[in-house]
C-alpha cells in the first residue's frame, strides 16, 4: 500500500514536471515571437540614435544651466599659512631681524557683471532655444527610428513570406521530379522530362537558398535597429490581416497634410528653433562689442 501512494506521488510529480517545462517553452517561444508594436516601443528606448539624441539633450541642459549660473556674482577666497627661519622680515616693525616666523595671508575676492548692454541675457535665450531644440530632436530621432523599424519590418516580412513560398515550390517540383522519375523508369516518359525537372529543382533550390539567405539578413538589420545582440533569438510574428487599419489616402487633401507636417513635425520644429537660437547669439555678439562694466 506504502509503494503504491509512492508511485502516485512519484507519478504526480513527473506530470508537475512536464507541465513547468511546457510553460517554460511556450513563454520562450512567446518571449522570441517580436510583433511590430514590440519592435517600435523597445527600439523608441534602446535604439542608438534615440540614446544619442538624448545624452545630446542632456548636454544642452547642462549648458543652458551653466549659462543661467554665470550670472551671479563670483566670489573667491584664499588663505595661506607659512613659517620662515633665519634672517626674515618682521612684518610688525618692517626691519629684518635673526628669528623664525609664522604668517597668514587671507584674501577674498568678488566679481559681478553690471552691465553689458545685455549680451549675457541673449546668450541665455540662445541657449534656452537651443535646449528646446534638442528636446525636439529628441522627438525626431524617436519618430525616424520607429519609420526605419517599421519599413525594415515589413521588408523581413516580405522576405519571410517569399522564403516559404520559395520551399513550397522546391517541394513541389521535387515531388513532380519523383512521380516524374517513377514514369521514366517505367518507359512511359522519355528521359528528357527528368531530365528538365533536374534543372528545374536546381533552379528553385538556388531560389530558395537566396531567399532564405535575404530573409536571414533582413532580421539581422532589424536587430541592428533595435539594439539586440545578433545571438539573441528573435522571429517575427505576421498580424492578422483583419487588424490592419486603411486609410483612404484619396481622401486627404494634399496641401492639409504638407500645413500640418510643417507645424507637427518635430525636425521642422528643431530647424526653426535652432534659426532662433542663432539670432539670439548673433545679437549677443553684437552687444559684446560695447564695452561692459563690471565690479570687482
Amino acid at each position: 500500500m506504502r509503494r503504491t501512494d509512492m508511485q502516485k506521488t512519484m507519478i504526480r510529480l513527473h506530470v508537475l514536471l512536464f507541465a513547468c517545462l511546457v510553460c517554460t517553452a511556450s513563454a520562450a517561444q512567446e518571449s522570441n515571437r517580436w510583433d511590430l508594436r514590440r519592435c517600435v516601443e523597445y527600439a523608441l528606448n534602446n535604439a542608438v540614435s534615440v540614446r544619442q539624441s538624448m545624452i545630446d539633450a542632456k548636454a544642452s541642459e547642462i549648458t543652458l544651466k551653466q549659462t543661467e549660473l554665470q550670472r551671479l556674482p563670483s566670489l573667491t577666497g584664499n588663505i595661506n599659512h607659512g613659517l620662515s627661519f633665519g634672517r626674515t622680515l618682521d612684518r610688525t616693525a618692517n626691519v629684518f631681524v635673526s628669528r623664525s616666523a609664522m604668517f597668514e595671508q587671507i584674501s577674498l575676492q568678488s566679481n559681478a557683471l553690471l552691465f553689458n548692454f545685455g549680451s549675457q541675457r541673449s546668450i541665455l535665450e540662445a541657449n534656452r532655444i537651443g535646449n528646446e531644440a534638442a528636446k525636439a530632436d529628441v522627438d525626431r530621432a524617436r519618430n525616424d527610428i520607429g519609420l526605419n523599424v517599421a519599413n525594415q519590418y515589413l521588408r523581413a516580412l516580405l522576405s519571410k513570406e517569399q522564403a516559404e513560398l520559395s520551399q513550397v515550390v522546391l517541394g513541389q517540383t521535387k515531388s513532380q521530379l519523383d512521380n516524374t522519375r517513377k514514369l521514366v523508369d517505367a518507359g512511359s516518359l522519355p528521359e528528357l522530362n527528368a531530365a528538365e525537372l533536374e534543372a528545374t529543382l536546381a533552379r528553385d533550390s538556388a531560389t530558395w537558398v537566396q531567399a532564405s539567405a535575404n530573409h536571414r539578413l533582413d532580421l539581422l538589420t532589424l536587430k541592428g535597429l533595435l539594439n539586440l545582440p545578433a545571438d539573441v533569438p528573435f522571429e517575427i510574428e505576421a498580424p492578422p490581416v483583419y487588424r490592419i487599419p486603411l486609410d483612404n489616402i484619396l481622401d486627404q487633401d494634399p496641401a492639409l497634410v504638407y500645413r500640418m507636417a510643417l507645424t507637427n513635425q518635430p525636425q521642422i520644429r528643431a530647424n526653426n528653433l535652432r534659426e532662433q537660437s542663432a539670432l539670439k547669439f548673433l545679437d549677443a555678439r553684437r552687444r559684446q562689442l560695447y564695452p561692459s562694466i563690471n565690479a570687482f
